[in-house]
């Protein structure tokens, strides 16, 4: 009896744990950045959201980390990435972002980020961000160079 206890035990188990592989909800998407360049490197997103233009930033990484930018399913959207080192910017384009140096605000969310009268104020500039386009999958990982 303690036998097939046991084996019902881990086929339950079993099952809940490939059940949780197979069927990935939205909380399990999300838009990863690794830093493959050589020193630490600040990431900034950008997103839109209900028609509006938002960044995100920073997400701070040390050389070989991965993180996660925004936590949710980013199938199919346009994701603008602006990103620095102590060396050099790294990721950078020609779509202008409101973002908040890091010496002022480490973590920070703007609204309406592509309008100059947003980033007015001590610490925030416009940044030129790189976009592309995520694929099908929930998630999706972006990798900075230097």
């Amino acid at each position: 009896m303690k036998l097939k206890s046991l084996m019902v035990a881990v086929g339950t188990g079993i099952a809940t744990c490939l059940s949780s592989f197979m069927f990935a909800t939205s909380a399990d998407a999300a838009l990863t950045v690794c830093n493959r360049a050589g020193s630490r490197a600040f990431v900034a997103i950008s997103y839109y959201a209900d028609g509006t233009a938002w960044t995100r930033g920073w997400v701070q990484l040390e050389p070989g980390a991965c993180d996660i930018a925004f936590a949710g399913r980013v199938s199919n959207s346009d994701i603008g990435v602006y990103a620095e080192t102590f060396n050099a910017v790294v990721e950078s384009g020609d779509v202008r972002r409101c973002v908040i140096w890091v010496q002022h605000q480490q973590s920070w969310t703007i609204r309406g980020a592509d309008r100059q009268d947003r980033c007015i104020g001590t610490g925030r500039e416009m940044k030129g961000f790189s976009f592309f386009r995520t694929g099908a999958s929930p998630d999706y990982t972006y990798e900075v160079y230097d």
